[in-house]
């Protein structure tokens, strides 16, 4: 399948022909490309297109993608086709958005429901194949489900804690994860905010498969954001700087560097792009003091 191409010429092909649309579409299509890689040597490539054949607003539609993924690293290159039913929707305070499908093998997915409420309550899951030479190779499937809430203490001060497990397909490990936010505004008027990033993670059992299992790991990082609607289009960037520890390494540095935009609505079409980097050791990475990753995410939609 080589749905990577199909999809760059998505990106194209809606960029170029997008026609005057209805004031109420109810049909979409979308293409996405995602590229992730790090300083191993490994590389994640996703790409897909997308078809809705249901869509009132851009958070309530349904409809089906069709992915390819590519995996490579030091020596070794696996690609596989994959299938999604995908959707969008609410029922009161409540949102959702999700997606069940397969690679031919094993079922993947992901899904996310959130209240609208001050105290926003997420509850997630999130299935995929396991991103290391065994895990693609012999089809494991790592699962991380969990539950967010926002604690809002002021206009300007607000809180996020978050909670998760992680299950990785093969042998006994389960990852336990916990992670706690702390966001001054100081200056909304501009979208600028510091925040007090924590996150923890604990392996219940280490050295096992092939991927990347400290033990403990446990980072602190304090980063300056900023968000802003700038003529329609809606910029963000997030820089920050702290410390993190894996196992019983010593405390190193710990960075993080992340951008997007998102363009208004013209024609019934836009486009989002997210790009980032950071230092953290990924599952498939290494504790290196040198180890860094980063990725790239296009998404192009058009409502017809």
């Amino acid at each position: 399948m080589k749905s990577h191409c199909i999809g760059l010429a998505m990106l194209a092909a809606l960029s170029a022909t997008a026609q005057p649309a209805s004031e109420t579409p109810d049909r979409a299509l979308q293409a996405q490309v995602f590229l992730g890689s790090d300083s191993d040597g490994n590389q994640t490539l996703k790409t897909g297109v997308s078809g809705d054949w249901t869509y009132t607003s851009y958070d309530q539609w349904s409809g089906v993608t069709v992915q390819d993924a590519r995996f490579s690293g030091d020596g070794w290159r696996r690609e596989e086709g994959r299938l999604f039913l995908t959707g969008a929707g609410h029922a009161g305070e409540w949102r959702w958005q999700g997606s069940v499908g397969s690679n031919g093998h094993r079922l993947l997915g992901s899904g996310t429901i959130h209240s609208e409420d001050a105290f926003r309550k997420e509850f997630f899951v999130e299935r995929d194949v396991l991103e290391t030479r065994q895990g693609v190779h012999n089809g494991w499937v790592q699962t991380y489900a969990g539950a967010a809430l926002d604690l809002p203490f002021s206009e300007r001060w607000n809180a996020t804690v978050l909670g998760g497990v992680q299950d990785f397909g093969v042998g006994d490990n389960l990852r336990t994860h916990l992670r706690a936010n702390l966001v001054y505004a100081f200056l909304p008027q501009q979208g600028l905010s510091l925040q007090l990033r924590t996150r923890y993670y604990h392996d219940s059992h280490v050295r096992e498969a092939d991927y990347y299992t400290p033990g403990d790991y446990r980072q602190a990082m304090g980063v300056l954001a900023w968000r802003r609607y700038i003529g329609g289009t809606q910029w963000y960037a997030r820089a920050g700087l702290g410390r993190q520890r894996s196992g019983q390494e010593d405390w190193r540095q710990a960075r993080l560097l992340e951008g997007g935009v998102e363009t208004p609505r013209w024609k019934q079409a836009w486009l989002r792009l997210d790009a980032g980097y950071s230092d953290m050791p990924a599952i498939n990475g290494s504790s290196d003091s040198g180890y860094n990753y980063r990725f790239v995410q296009l998404e192009l939609r058009y409502a017809f």
